[in-house]
């Protein structure tokens, strides 16, 4: 199939879930005139549509009902580099949390929410999850000096962290000393609810965890890095971490 081809279906597909959307029920034979395709090609959409995560329910025949089960309609939902990140980690805490109430379908629930972004998009959520790691509650010793971390801060790794590009920091160790560091943000590590970026360390020329709340200042960069050897870059602290 060429690429004309796979546009077409796509468009067509993205045309039937767009008709679902803005009415509550349609017959088979009325969305094929509305589409201009035949039953065979209804049904071939509607199948794929349903492996991709899409909650359609539909009856036999072309006579039959199709609807969309609830609400359902991330594929107009525009999300920031940090709202992804906060998505995939929140899902990632609550299935760490074990619970028969969330595990059943959690794993459902995150197909879904992946099939409805774009397929290159897909690909970059699947490449980003295996950069987060999360651990367990952080220790009430750790949680004293615990401060939120900056907003603009927040941001600035957080864009660093998906567009691969190097950022300058200003860190204040646990002993208060502060230095300035330019780090390639490899892993993004959750000991909640403390953040902490595994990163390679130019000053140090070593992998080093930061802390969130003590990276005072931020700098971008545009000088990109690429992903180092995950083994080595979580040798020491793996432990600590479950990926999501």
């Amino acid at each position: 199939m060429g690429k004309g081809s796979l546009k077409e279906k796509k468009d067509r597909q993205e045309q039937i879930v767009a008709c679902l959307r803005s009415e509550s029920f349609w017959t088979s034979a009325r969305l094929c005139d509305e589409l201009e395709i035949s039953y065979r090609t209804l049904m071939r959409d509607l199948a794929e549509l349903k492996e991709a995560g899409v909650p359609i329910i539909s009856d036999k025949g072309r006579g039959g009902g199709i609807s969309i089960v609830g609400r359902w309609g991330l594929n107009n939902l525009q999300l920031s580099n940090s709202e992804v990140i906060t998505l995939l980690t929140s899902l990632a805490i609550t299935e760490s949390l074990n619970s028969p109430l969330f595990t059943d379908n959690i794993n459902s629930i995150k197909k879904r929410i992946s099939s409805a972004f774009p397929i290159e998009q897909q690909q970059v959520i699947a490449k980003i999850r295996k950069r987060i790691l999360i651990g367990d509650h952080a220790t009430h010793d750790v949680l004293e000096n615990y401060q939120t971390p900056k907003k603009d801060v927040l941001k600035d790794l957080t864009d660093s962290f998906f567009n691969f590009t190097k950022i300058q920091i200003t860190y204040k160790s646990a002993a208060g000393e502060i230095t300035e560091r330019l780090i390639e943000p490899q892993m993004l590590c959750l000991i909640y609810p403390i953040w902490y970026f595994l990163c390679w360390d130019d000053l140090r020329k070593a992998e080093r965890l930061f802390r969130i709340d003590r990276i005072l200042t931020t700098k971008r960069t545009n000088i990109h890095f690429k992903l180092r050897n995950k083994g080595k870059m979580i040798e020491g602290a793996g432990e600590f971490f479950q990926k999501i």
